[in-house]
C-alpha cells in the first residue's frame, strides 16, 4: 500500500478578512478542486507504433466480433495516445532546452510520419462495428492524434532557431501535410475564422478529457463519520432528556398532579431541555467531533471498470500559532523580507489536511502498463481572499524629469506552506501568492528563486 499526507498551511493577513468566523469549511471546500491521475506511461515512438499495429492486427483477426472486444481496444488506443502526447510534450521540451541535434528532429519526423500511417487505418474499421461508442474512438483516436502532431510540431518548429532552415521545412512540410489531411477528412483546423477555432479548442478539451479518463481517478466524497455525529447528537438529547425528565419527576413529587406549579415546572424543564441539547451538540462538534473527525472521507475508483483503488480523507481547520510545528514555522519565516512581514502584523492560519491510502496492488492489476505513481492535482480559487482588498493600483508623484503621476499596483502577500509526508520521505517550500483585487498577480518560491507572473 502507499499511504502520504499532504498538509497546506495557508498563512492569511489580517487585512484580508478570512478567519473562522467568516470563513466557513463547505466556502473552503467550494473555493477548492482536486483530482488524482496516474502518471502516463512512458515509451518510445516505435513501441507506440508497434501497438497501434498489434491493435489493427487484433482488430483483423476479430472484424466478425469486434464489438465484444471494445474494453480492450478502448484501453489500448486511449493508453497510446496519452503516451503519444506525453512524448510530443517532453520533446519540445527538449528542444526548449537546446537539448538535441539534427538528426533527433530527422528521426522525429519518420517517426511520427510512420506511426500516423498507422492510426489513419483506424476508421477503416468502423464498418465492421455497430457499437457507435467504437466507432467514435476510433475516429477520435485519429482526429486528436492529427490534432497533437500539429500543435507539438509548431511548437517545436517555434523553439528552433530560424537559421535552420532544412529542419524547418522538413516541420512545415509535416504540418502543412496534416492540415490538409484534416481538411480533406473535414476535421476542425485553425483559420481567419473566430467560429471555427472556438470549434478547434473546444474539441480539444473534450478530446483531452476523453482519452485521459483512462487515467483520471474517480472520487466519490460523502462526510467522515456520519454515524459518529448522529451517536454524539443523540447523546446530547439523551442528556436533556435526563434534566426534564428529573424536573418532571421532583415537581410532580412536591406539588402533585393538574397544579399550576406543576404545570410551569413542565414548561421551564421543556424549555432549558432544547437549550441543554443545543449546547451539548456544540460542545462535543468543538471539543471532540471538530478537533478529531475529518469532514470527508472519500473513495477513489478507476472510473472505467469502478474498480476501488483506495481512499482519502480531508479537513480544513483554523488553527493558533502554538499549533504550527516547527519545521512549517521555519519554511514560513524562510527568506521573510522584515518585521514588516504580515507574521509580524499579524495573520490567521488555515490548515487543510489530506491523508491519502492506496491499494498498489489492485492499481497494478488494473493496467496492463507500469504505472510509476500518480500526480494528485489540486486547484484552489482565491476569490474569497480578494473580496475586501482596496482597489488594484493606486497613484504616487515623482520629481524625475518634472512631476509625473505614477501608477503602481497595491499587493497583499499570501503566504502558503506545503508539506508532503510518507514514510519514506518528506519535504515542505513555501509559496508566496502576490496578490491584488483583480486577482494573482504572480507566484513566488523563495527557496529556489523562481517566480511565475501571470500573463
Amino acid at each position: 500500500k502507499t499511504e502520504y499526507d499532504i498538509n497546506l498551511y495557508f498563512f492569511l493577513p489580517n487585512n484580508l478578512g478570512i478567519n473562522k468566523y467568516n470563513y466557513s469549511n463547505s466556502q473552503f471546500f467550494e473555493d477548492l478542486y482536486g483530482y488524482v491521475r496516474l502518471i502516463t506511461p512512458k515509451s518510445s515512438l516505435q513501441n507506440l507504433t508497434e501497438r497501434i499495429e498489434n491493435i489493427i492486427n487484433f482488430m483483423n483477426l476479430k472484424k466478425q466480433n469486434i464489438d465484444t472486444h471494445f474494453g480492450y481496444i478502448n484501453y489500448e488506443l486511449k493508453i497510446t495516445i496519452c503516451s503519444y502526447r506525453a512524448y510530443l510534450r517532453d520533446f519540445a521540451k527538449k528542444i526548449k532546452k537546446n537539448h538535441y541535434g539534427d538528426e533527433d528532429i530527422s528521426d522525429l519526423i519518420k517517426e511520427i510520419h510512420v506511426f500516423r500511417k498507422k492510426i489513419k487505418e483506424l476508421p477503416t474499421f468502423t464498418e465492421n462495428t455497430d457499437s457507435q461508442s467504437l466507432k467514435d474512438l476510433l475516429m477520435f483516436t485519429d482526429e486528436y492524434s492529427s490534432l497533437l502532431t500539429v500543435m507539438y510540431m509548431f511548437r517545436i518548429y517555434d523553439f528552433l532557431s530560424k537559421s535552420e532552415a532544412k529542419i524547418n521545412a522538413q516541420i512545415l512540410n509535416m504540418i502543412n501535410n496534416e492540415i490538409e489531411y484534416r481538411k480533406r477528412r473535414g476535421m476542425s483546423y485553425a483559420s481567419e475564422d473566430d467560429s471555427k477555432n472556438e470549434e478547434l479548442i473546444y474539441k480539444y478539451s473534450v478530446f483531452k478529457k476523453y482519452f485521459y479518463n483512462i487515467l483520471f481517478l474517480f472520487q466519490k466524497r460523502r462526510e467522515d463519520a456520519v454515524e459518529f455525529r448522529h451517536f454524539l447528537y443523540a447523546i446530547a438529547a439523551g442528556i436533556a432528556m435526563i434534566f426534564a425528565t428529573t424536573v418532571a419527576f421532583l415537581s410532580q413529587k412536591k406539588y402533585g398532579n393538574f397544579t399550576l406549579s406543576f404545570f410551569v415546572a413542565l414548561v421551564i424543564s421543556y424549555m432549558f431541555k432544547d437549550r441543554i441539547k443545543d449546547l451539548f451538540r456544540q460542545i462535543f462538534e468543538n471539543k471532540l467531533f471538530f478537533r478529531k473527525v475529518f469532514d470527508f472521507r472519500n473513495k477513489i475508483y478507476d472510473p472505467e471498470r469502478y474498480n476501488l483503488f483506495g481512499f482519502y480523507k480531508e479537513r480544513v481547520r483554523f488553527i493558533s500559532k502554538k499549533q504550527i510545528p516547527e519545521k512549517i514555522l521555519q519554511t514560513r519565516l524562510q527568506k521573510a523580507d522584515s518585521s514588516l512581514s504580515t507574521w509580524y502584523t499579524g495573520e490567521d492560519i488555515m490548515k487543510y489536511e489530506k491523508k491519502i491510502k492506496l491499494n498498489n496492488r489492485k492499481i497494478i492489476k488494473s493496467f496492463n502498463d507500469k504505472i510509476e505513481g500518480l500526480n494528485d492535482i489540486i486547484r484552489f480559487n482565491v476569490n474569497h481572499f480578494t473580496r475586501k482588498m482596496d482597489d488594484p493600483s493606486v497613484f504616487l508623484h515623482t520629481l524625475e524629469n518634472g512631476m509625473k503621476k505614477l501608477t503602481a499596483s497595491k499587493v497583499y502577500h499570501v503566504n502558503l506552506v506545503i508539506e508532503f509526508k510518507s514514510e519514506e520521505e518528506y519535504s515542505s517550500y513555501k509559496v508566496r501568492l502576490i496578490l491584488t483585487k483583480d486577482g494573482i498577480k504572480r507566484i513566488e518560491i523563495p527557496e529556489y528563486d523562481i517566480v511565475l507572473t501571470n500573463s
